[in-house]
């Protein structure tokens, strides 16, 4: 299957030019229009890793032990499972241009 995976990328690349242009994604805004979650510019975990996270916690994981696995620091975890932080839900979706 891998083989013809390959040809087919082959022959679509012998056909068409590439485009180096980056495509434009959807990313979740906040009702004044921000982003937020895994599509904020400084975001260190994705949507993912904090339901994860949440969830592990919820199974009786220590703030600590959540903070050293996840490679952040207790008091950012603590907001995270105290709903003080990525705790917004999504307004609506804008499309983001790529860069």
């Amino acid at each position: 299957m891998s083989c013809n995976l390959f040809q087919h990328n082959a022959t679509r690349m012998e056909g068409s030019p590439v485009s180096t242009q980056k495509k434009a994604r959807m990313v979740a805004v906040n009702e004044n229009g921000q982003r937020i979650g895994e599509s904020h510019p400084r975001a260190v975990l994705t949507d993912h890793e904090v339901m994860l996270l949440l969830e592990l916690r919820d199974e009786g994981y220590s703030l600590a032990w959540l903070a050293a696995k996840f490679e952040i620091s207790r008091f950012h975890t603590w907001r995270i499972c105290t709903g003080r932080k990525r705790s917004q839900t999504a307004a609506r979706f804008k499309r983001n241009p790529g860069r």
